[in-house]
């Protein structure tokens, strides 16, 4: 049977070209389609977290905060990108742009930028921790709003370490077990954001410490750099000169005072506390300061005899990974390790006023109950007290009053830390262990009554998979991906080849 003339023809030239112009059409029509849909998913999209534990997923607080946000916050990120801690810090910073336009961040490697690092570095005077003189720092996050003083976050404030594994030598190195960027990014938003500046005034005139001092055993200048990091401003005092503690006094620090202070400055601190004042009080090793029998009266017993702990200690100064879950300074420290020059015990008051509206004292991080009193020889060696029996001991405690519900005192909450020993947040001591300076910044915002503000913003934990494979199931496995899996796709497009073609 012949085929008529239009059956012939029926595939011409301009049916071909008909047919590819509509492909053509198509094909474009598709792109302008997809691209229109990634420009409107660009300026409207949802973002949906599959796994609750997410690290970057936000808190409702934080949510809140940022709908809340107005004014403009540039967030620069100085970081190397192939850092395990870069992703999880990126895609945090990414959440915080979608949940608000007044965020804007900068990413900078100094590794490929090094140029555009330099300039930060010189913008910001970033400084090294551990180092005294200034110097090309990296992998940090910086806070800024125009007008107050930049917030800067450095790597190893991002993480909590489980150092007990490696002490006990279960595990041959220290694994990050949290995550605190939320933590730590919300509390520098709030900080800068305060609507008053925080004062802290510094006590003078009794051979303390100095905030300017920068000598490695005594001095605090990187106490002072946290306060800075913190937006608080900081003055000295001499308190015997003013009639009374300034009225704009946020917080009042005693730092190891060496001679003693006069009943009428004792007086003054009795008054600002009465006012609900808050104060932080770093006892210096040995010798009376005056303020043993204020810090009784409030609920403290600062005792003449120093903690040892034969259990752990590193050429007896105390290990400490005993913390008390009461407090909110000591909690988020679960897991981590304080270490510290030997310290007296700071307790809580035997003769402690009890009641709700007595002075809540709460002992922050004590000694194993292998704890010893002890005291220091001319030679400067420990000497165990006589019948001393072990037990566990306490080296700092908090006060709060005026904290329940419709109770104020004054201007506020009365709220005081005390430590038992001054060389705690010197130069040589506050970088011991990453948890020195964390403990330090706890306190501080404690202290300041910023908790508050923080609320249901903690530290995330790092979950761990493991995947246990035995040598036959690894070369299985590497069989599949490599050989079977491509194999039936090829297999596959041939059969279908094969058949379009018959």
């Amino acid at each position: 049977m012949e085929m008529n003339q239009s059956e012939k023809i029926s595939f011409s030239v301009e049916r071909r070209r008909r047919i590819a112009l509509n492909v053509v059409g198509s094909i474009v029509g598709l792109l302008a389609i997809l691209i229109f849909l990634n420009i409107l998913g660009m300026r409207h999209f949802i973002r949906l977290h599959l796994d609750s534990r997410d690290s970057s997923k936000l808190s409702p607080m934080t949510t809140e905060a940022l709908k809340k946000l107005e004014r403009d916050v540039k967030v620069i990120l100085l970081f190397e990108k192939e850092l395990p801690l870069y992703s999880s810090i990126d895609n945090l910073l990414r959440e915080y742009e979608n949940a608000s336009p007044r965020i804007s961040v900068e990413r900078v490697d100094y590794t490929r930028e090094p140029q555009r690092a330099e300039n930060i570095k010189k913008r910001y005077q970033l400084v090294l921790p551990e180092l005294k003189e200034k110097t090309y720092f990296r992998n940090l996050v910086i806070f800024d709003i125009p007008g107050r003083t930049p917030r800067v976050i450095y790597e190893k404030e991002f993480s909590d370490f489980n150092v007990n594994n490696y002490v006990s030598g279960k595990e041959s190195e220290i694994k990050r077990v949290t995550f605190k960027g939320e933590m730590l990014f919300t509390g520098a938003l709030v900080s800068l954001l305060e609507s008053s500046q925080k004062i802290a005034y510094f006590s003078e005139g009794h051979r303390e410490h100095s905030l300017k001092d920068d000598n490695v055993n005594s001095g605090y200048s990187k106490f002072a750099e946290i306060l800075k990091q913190s937006n608080i401003e900081v003055k000295g005092l001499s308190i015997w000169s003013e009639k009374e503690i300034p009225a704009d006094c946020s917080l009042l620090i005693v730092g190891g005072p060496q001679d003693l202070l006069t009943e009428d400055e004792i007086t003054k601190i009795d008054n600002y506390l009465s006012r609900g004042g808050s104060l932080l009080v770093l006892m210096p090793q040995l010798g009376k300061t005056g303020l043993e029998p204020l810090m009784k009266d409030w609920g403290i017993d600062v005792k003449d005899q120093l903690v040892y702990d034969p259990v752990s200690h590193w050429n007896y100064n105390p290990v400490v990974t005993n913390f008390n879950s009461q407090s909110p300074i000591s909690r988020p420290l679960f897991g981590s390790m304080l270490l510290l020059p030997l310290c007296r015990e700071v307790s809580k008051s035997s003769t402690a006023i009890r009641g709700p509206d007595a002075p809540q004292v709460v002992e922050l991080f004590r000694s194993s109950t292998s704890g010893m009193g002890v005291s220091l020889n001319q030679k400067g060696e420990v000497v165990t007290e006589e019948g001393e029996q072990p037990a566990e001991l306490s080296m700092a405690a908090s006060v709060e009053k005026g904290a329940l519900a419709g109770v104020r005192f004054g201007r506020g909450t009365t709220r005081i830390v005390v430590i038992g020993n001054s060389r705690f947040f010197d130069n040589r001591w506050l970088d011991a262990t990453p948890a020195n300076r964390d403990f330090t910044v706890l306190a501080l915002n404690w202290l300041l009554d910023r908790t508050q503000l923080m609320g249901g913003v903690g530290p995330k934990a790092i979950l761990e998979y493991q995947l246990s494979m035995s040598q036959a199931q690894l070369h299985l496995l590497v069989l599949i991906m490599i050989l079977i899996v491509p194999g039936c796709v090829m297999g596959l497009g041939m059969i279908v080849w094969f058949w379009r073609r018959n």
